[in-house]
């Protein structure tokens, strides 16, 4: 992955989902696209997560402040070598469960990708995987009719955890220190007391 930023003046903002695009005329004439949707047209992202809320988008500014919102911005342009490069920043926020406590919780998601594209899928296979090439932009195989959707999907995809966790649960956090002071407020007592206590009773 690379961090080029997506920061091309943005000349079509509009509400509901990206269309189809020529790869290489987009990337060619250096144009940008950037939009709003609701989450809820990426089906295979919400295979197996929890219900997302629906929002309805009164300001498109706002978005993605609230979960149940994508918004990405894609940006064409050419590549130091004068190959055409396709850079793509989706942000949104998931409802996922908890695996450790089982209850709610939001993950905010901010990806930015770079991508050469190649007009085949055998040149997917020229790639190299050196350290040199860990920060080199990825592959991706363009047409005429490349669909923006399905890119926006696979990078999120790829941002979902398979064990989603909260770094520190709130109701385990609150168990933890309920029994530290139960500890503290009850000592057990010492083991040579109660033998002293058996010996004075005979």
């Amino acid at each position: 992955m690379t961090n080029t930023k997506a920061d091309a003046t943005v000349v079509h903002c509009s509400l509901g989902l990206p269309g189809q695009i020529d790869a290489f005329e987009f990337a060619r004439r250096g144009r940008t696209q950037a939009g709003v949707f609701s989450v809820h047209r990426l089906q295979r992202l919400l295979d197996g997560l929890e219900d997302q809320p629906s929002v309805e988008l009164v300001e498109l500014n706002d978005a993605p402040e609230a979960p149940g919102l994508v918004r990405y911005v894609l940006v064409g342009q050419l590549n130091a070598s004068g190959r055409p490069q396709l850079v793509l920043r989706v942000q949104t926020k998931l409802l996922l469960e908890c695996q450790r406590c089982l209850g709610p919780m939001m993950l905010s998601i901010d990806r930015q990708t770079a991508f050469d594209l190649v007009r085949r899928e055998a040149d997917l296979g020229e790639e190299s995987f050196d350290e040199d090439s860990i920060d080199e932009p990825e592959k991706l195989v363009g047409s005429r009719q490349f669909d923006v959707l399905d890119l926006i999907e696979d990078e999120l995809i790829l941002e979902v955890p398979y064990v989603p966790r909260h770094e520190q649960c709130t109701d385990m956090a609150e168990t933890e220190s309920d029994d530290s002071e139960d500890d503290v407020g009850e000592a057990r007592p010492s083991p040579f007391a109660v033998l002293e206590q058996l010996k004075s009773k005979r």
